[in-house]
């Protein structure tokens, strides 16, 4: 078994993309996203079309000698030609662009940059109507639908970092023309809930026109008009809609979100035990402040009488110090006892965890069924799971507990 470096390996990869002549001479179509121009002149972006990216440099040289300057904007459909480069210290592959015929913008980009200016120039994405995210939630309202991997990804997230978390999910449609007021009202809804700390607003990767219902105004307006702080996770890290710049912090992905959101539950017992350490410290300090005190009153021979009182208080500070680490101790120890079994109360009671688990609900005509006794043959009955529900008919009833179904 021949074992390779990590060096050997990557200069390999390079020596392989070096020879192949097709790689050296490639003309590649797509969309500008995350332009950047360098004081040195040489230009970094992303060709990114529905399903991929990848990253591109032009050397100054270059954008010199092509007339290109100002030719590079967000949302520009161009074709380049190219050669395949790969940088393999770093082990990234990206192309080095010799040319580019500049196209025009997408009818949704152009679009989309109207609607950006105009609600720039309202007022909707400045800083300083955003709002702090709290630094300890209780509860977190997560917009998004309940069949995507939005959810799931937040739950796990949030399960590793603190257990404690609850959730409350407003189910809403993530994607097309009807989705926008759906999502304006869900976030509406979280907002007015009183039990919501936080809200996250999110879906799944997508092409524009996927997320194009998160730059609708009547959402945009609903964050705008929220007085919980919301998190945007929509689509790739690559992705930005009108929802994210209204937003009062973006998330890259669901899973960035829900770091964001969630404050670990060791960092918690950290600040704890800081905050324990420094009462100590201080009650030290004190106590030694007082020796010295002390010290300086028996130095000036105030007699016998004056000594045996300087001992006597010696003694008691000493003793209330023994008392006070005591009670520091012991409260300590109770509240990790008290959080270690809200953890577990709250963990098993998470209803949104049962259904990622596996649990599933009956229901007839919106009600839920708990008894065979409340179905019959014929009738209709549907069955919610983590990841969507099945509608079903009754063929037959069981009383001892078995029902055959017919999907």
């Amino acid at each position: 078994m021949n074992i390779l470096s990590i060096t050997q390996l990557n200069n390999l990869i390079k020596r392989t993309i070096d020879r192949e002549y097709l790689l050296k001479n490639v003309y590649v179509s797509g969309t500008i996203i995350n332009a950047k121009r360098h004081s040195s002149g040489h230009v970094y972006f992303t060709l990114k079309d529905e399903e991929s990216s990848i990253d591109v440099t032009m050397w100054s040289s270059t954008v010199q000698s092509k007339g290109l300057v100002n030719a590079f904007q967000n949302g520009l459909l161009v074709t380049i030609k190219a050669s395949v480069n790969f940088y393999n210290k770093m082990g990234r592959l990206n192309l080095i662009a010799s040319d580019m015929q500049v196209g025009s913008k997408s009818p949704l980009q152009l679009e989309f940059d109207a609607l950006q200016r105009e609600l720039a120039a309202l007022g909707y994405f400045d800083d300083t109507h955003k709002q702090p995210i709290p630094v300890l939630s209780s509860c977190i309202g997560i917009v998004t639908s309940s069949t995507g991997a939005v959810l799931h990804d937040i739950l796990h997230i949030s399960e590793h970092r603190n257990p404690l978390m609850q959730f409350k999910l407003f189910s809403v449609p993530v994607q097309g023309s009807t989705a926008g007021p759906i999502i304006a009202k869900g976030i509406e809804a979280a907002d007015n809930d009183p039990d919501v700390d936080v809200i996250i607003v999110g879906r799944g990767g997508g092409s524009m026109e996927d997320l194009w219902c998160f730059n609708n105004r009547i959402v945009i307006e609903a964050i705008y008009n929220s007085s919980t702080p919301i998190i945007s996770a929509i689509g790739h890290e690559t992705d930005y809609t009108l929802a994210d710049y209204a937003a009062d912090i973006r998330g890259a992905t669901p899973s960035h979100a829900a770091e964001i959101a969630v404050l670990p539950l060791a960092t918690l017992q950290q600040n704890l035990q800081q905050k324990f350490d420094y009462i100590q410290y201080v009650m030290s300090q004190s106590l030694q402040q007082k020796r010295i005190e002390l010290s300086t009153i028996f130095n000036r021979r105030l007699g016998f009488p004056a000594l045996q009182l300087i001992h006597k208080q010696n003694s008691l500070l000493q003793s209330y110090k023994e008392k006070m680490q005591t009670l520091t101790s012991q409260r300590l120890q109770q509240e990790k006892h008290k959080l270690s079994l809200i953890t577990q109360e709250l963990s098993l009671q998470n209803p949104l965890r049962l259904m990622v688990k596996g649990y599933s609900k009956i229901e007839k005509d919106g009600n839920v069924v708990k008894s065979v006794q409340h179905l019959s043959k014929g009738d209709l009955f549907s069955i919610s799971l983590h990841d969507g529900s099945i509608h079903a008919v009754v063929e037959e009833v069981l009383p001892n507990g078995s029902i055959t179904e017919k999907l």
